[in-house]
């Protein structure tokens, strides 16, 4: 990896870590800390929400909502040490698509906050598991590019448009079967690759 990639990636990592550290402070009122994540984390979380709805489309407004809802949640997030990062990135990716559909256009109370969370929280990678991502971003990049084109549409729409099968066979004029296959098939890549990216540098690519 060239040195310019390798510090940029390393320093992403580091700052990554950063922002459980910025959690733990804000779980304990610190506003000034949870602005840290704000300031390093919105604009990559924007990026996110307007790839789905559409750069014109209400995406500050879901970003804020995004955002109330990790400070009303900021105290049990840090007490399961799950990474910030990647809650973030669901719910965004959650909060988006409930728009897209139609869903509440409303800021979640902070008992509806805390309930929602609690539900799918236990099953997010640690800090740590998304620091060893983010160190291997050119990799995933690279992983995803040697999926079929396809297989990357069909993939595409699932996670940024929360398309079904059916949907997706009726936008790419595809039957069925074959969407269901492809599908099928970028799994079973993605699987097969997953530790080279989460885990040890094991799997030759």
């Amino acid at each position: 990896m060239p040195r310019r990639a390798k510090s940029a990636t390393t320093a992403t990592a580091t700052a990554i870590t950063d922002l459980e550290n910025l959690l733990s402070q804000a779980a304990n009122g610190d506003r000034e800390a949870f602005g840290g994540i704000y300031d390093r984390m919105a604009p990559r979380i924007l990026g996110l929400i307007e790839r789905i709805l559409g750069a014109s489309g209400p995406g500050e407004q879901v970003l804020e909502d995004v955002f109330v809802e990790l400070w009303n949640s900021s105290r049990s997030l840090a007490g399961g040490h799950r990474s910030v990062a990647a809650w973030l990135t669901f719910r965004a990716r959650a909060a988006a698509l409930d728009r897209l559909s139609g869903g509440p256009s409303r800021p979640l109370r902070r008992r509806d906050a805390g309930s929602r969370s609690s539900a799918w929280v236990a099953w997010l990678p640690g800090a740590e598991a998304i620091r060893r991502m983010e160190q291997r971003r050119p990799l995933l990049a690279r992983i995803l590019g040697q999926l079929p084109r396809e297989q990357l549409k069909a993939v595409e729409l699932v996670a940024f448009e929360g398309r079904a099968e059916t949907e997706i066979a009726d936008q790419l004029h595809e039957p069925l079967a074959k969407v269901k296959a492809e599908l099928r098939a970028a799994a079973r890549f993605l699987k097969h690759r997953r530790r080279a990216v989460v885990g040890a540098w094991a799997v030759n690519i």
